[in-house]
């Protein structure tokens, strides 16, 4: 049995804005029953606080205070807490027109005035206490010798503790909310950030730079990388959630940029968790020394008390955290490589969803000066995307595709397109991108690739394991049809027939490609797998002309080669009789679906892969007449309805949130 009063839980402190609801928790173990009261210091006396006699102290915050709660019991024993301060900023917002007004040439909308709107707006309706900043330093250009004095200030319960970092260093002796140095020398300059923790989490400032005005003018700096990856994720199909129109199309045209700038990619469209977890684990390993990483994705997704969360297709309805990916789990990973650059663009909703579920593990992220994190939209609001007919683009993927191959600093082009979204009249007011980074070098994603190039990155290995070449196929009764393939996403095939050669004497030639491997029925079932998009990305060079098309979908399930069957009817003229021929045809096992399942997986393996599927060839039937199976193919004439809906919080069907 205790015979002192412990005290089990004690009360923290705080900084919070003023006039925000407040409650102190103190909770003590004792023999007897226990009475609590509480005290705040004012002035030079410590005082009682009449009616405040019970475990949680409930205070609306006027003005910085410290307090501590006594507790005994019947018996005259008692303890007290720990004192703790409540530090209140007054006038914030006061202090924001003053520090920002809009006449001053050094106003941003990324400054004070800025971030209290934020705060109020977005953070404190539902806010748990993890730091939020509402100042940020500010950068400063100076002459040798005079003193700069580096702030920032972030609201926290408890209250934030702070460290400073140059360069991505840590400044063991900076650990305050004020960094001054009194006399600048050339050693000091570089980029400084800040990062705000607490018990509830952590937030990082925007770096802000110290130079120096007469330091010797240096050469601009020119940047390589040993090799770029990219992994692109875009979620459309859901099977317990609203369906997507947007994702697919991104990810088709951010993955032909990407290609342009010499980018490895790896895209895919659909992903169930487990899928998901694979896809990025095998997107690691790529990862090294001098390399330059994209992580994209689109889809269905959350954030919580600065967590996002990627909702994977098969995700129930409601979901939890275990049953989504962190992102932040993912850019810590992708640190942890000693990559050159990391990019991470979260094209998706920042709503905050299912807040009594616990978070994810996620430990600090390195100071490293490589991180560049790019959000469609702000905290606590939804992305949109747009239609226009049977097409539809996210907001963010309609400017990124404008400026992603400037040859400019990744933040600087990231840049202009936040601006261009905030020009856009049919957001305003309802999606506003937001970046963070910790980049200290002018790294661009238009950075050349160095020699030597690294092995596992190399673009024509990269490539030739990607490419199938086109096949000849030669029926019985003279008739030639040419397969060619359109490698769409790299989970996903579009292959297509064209007639090239047919003899007179035949009419009414048809032709209809079909799967008639096992790999059929591994495919989710959806009917938006057939909607508007598909024929839209069906219409590149290889489906012009094309007289039937078959879609292979999830590939990454693929556990054995494919085989097709393409069926030809046609009739004779002179003798009327309707012909009817089948040919086999096999497709090793495809790329993605050996990145999948291979533990050591490497570009150079060449399992299984043949000769006959690297060249030209000509297959000859060795029957006259086959009877027609079944037509999983799609005739390109075909109209295919999608019942894919917009997300909720449809907007006259000019917008869907993700």
């Amino acid at each position: 049995m205790l015979k002192d009063i412990v005290i089990a839980e004690q009360p923290v402190c705080a900084c919070v804005p003023r006039d925000f609801p407040l409650t102190l928790r103190c909770r003590a173990q004792g023999s007897s029953p226990l009475y609590y009261q509480w005290f705040l210091h004012s002035e030079s006396f410590c005082k009682e606080i009449p009616g405040a006699n019970q475990p949680d102290l409930h205070i609306v915050t006027q003005q910085t205070q410290l307090y501590i709660c006594r507790v005994n019991d019947q018996h005259h024993h008692f303890a007290f807490s720990h004192w703790v301060k409540v530090k209140v900023l007054k006038d914030i917002t006061k202090g924001a027109d003053l520090l920002t007004h809009e006449s001053d040439p050094n106003w941003k909308s990324s400054d004070l005035k800025t971030n209290i709107l934020r705060l109020f707006h977005y953070v404190l309706p539902g806010w748990e206490g993890d730091p939020v900043f509402i100042t940020y330093p500010n950068p400063a250009h100076l002459t040798s010798q005079q003193p700069v004095q580096f702030q920032c200030c972030a609201i926290g319960i408890p209250a934030p503790k702070y460290q400073w970092y140059l360069n991505g260093q840590c400044l063991p002796h900076r650990r305050g909310r004020k960094m001054q140095i009194k006399a600048v020398k050339p050693k000091d300059c570089g980029s400084y950030l800040c990062c705000a923790t607490n018990a509830k989490g952590e937030r990082w400032s925007e770096p802000v730079e110290l130079t120096l005005e007469h330091s010797p003018t240096r050469q601009k700096d020119i940047f390589f990388a040993v090799g770029k990856v990219a992994l692109i994720i875009g979620n459309n199909c859901y099977l317990k959630h609203p369906n997507l129109l947007a994702p697919v199309v991104d990810v088709y045209e951010l993955s032909n940029f990407l290609e342009k700038l010499e980018f490895c990619v790896i895209s895919l469209v659909d992903l169930t968790h487990s899928e998901m977890l694979i896809a990025v684990n095998k997107f690691l390993q790529f990862l090294d020394n001098g390399v330059y990483g994209l992580f994209y994705y689109a889809g269905h997704g959350y954030e919580r008390s600065g967590r996002n969360y990627m909702v994977p297709i098969d995700a129930p309805q409601p979901y939890r955290p275990e049953n989504c990916i962190s992102v932040q789990k993912i850019l810590q990973k992708m640190q942890e490589r000693r990559t050159a650059l990391n990019v991470v663009l979260l094209d998706t909703c920042r709503k905050w969803y299912n807040a009594d579920c616990a978070l994810s593990k996620v430990n600090p992220l390195k100071p490293f000066g490589n991180t560049v994190y790019g959000y469609a939209t702000c905290e606590n609001a939804e992305a949109y995307e747009v239609q226009d007919g049977d097409s539809s683009s996210g907001i963010f993927m309609t400017y990124l595709k404008k400026h992603i191959l400037e040859e400019k600093k990744v933040t600087h082009m990231l840049e202009d397109v936040l601006e261009d979204i905030g020009r856009d009249p049919l957001i305003t007011g309802k999606q506003v991108m937001e970046i963070k980074h910790t980049l200290t070098e002018s790294r661009a994603l238009t950075d050349r690739i160095c020699s030597p190039q690294s092995e596992r990155l190399n673009r024509k290995a990269w490539d030739k394991e990607n490419e199938l070449p086109k096949q000849i196929l030669l029926f019985s009764c003279g008739v030639e049809v040419e397969l060619s393939f359109q490698s769409v996403f790299s989970n996903l095939i579009h292959i297509f027939a064209r007639l090239i050669q047919t003899p007179s004497y035949l009419t009414d030639i048809r032709t209809i490609l079909y799967i008639c491997s096992d790999f059929a029925e591994l495919s989710i079932p959806n009917t938006c797998r057939l909607g508007h998009e598909d024929s839209l990305l069906a219409m590149g060079s290889e489906g012009e002309g094309a007289d039937c098309m078959l879609r292979l979908p999830d590939l990454q399930k693929c556990q054995n080669d494919i085989f097709i069957k393409l069926d030809l009817q046609c009739t004779n003229m002179g003798t009327g009789v309707c012909l009817q021929e089948s040919l086999e045809h096999r497709i090793p096992k495809p790329w993605v679906a050996r990145l999948f399942s291979q533990k050591d997986f490497s570009l150079d393996s060449a399992a299984g892969s043949s000769d006959d599927s690297r060249s030209r060839q000509r297959l000859q039937s060795s029957t006259n007449s086959h009877t027609l199976g079944h037509a999983g193919g799609i005739s390109l004439g075909a109209q295919s309805k999608s019942s894919s809906e917009p997300e909720e919080h449809d907007e006259g069907d000019i917008f869907a949130a993700k």
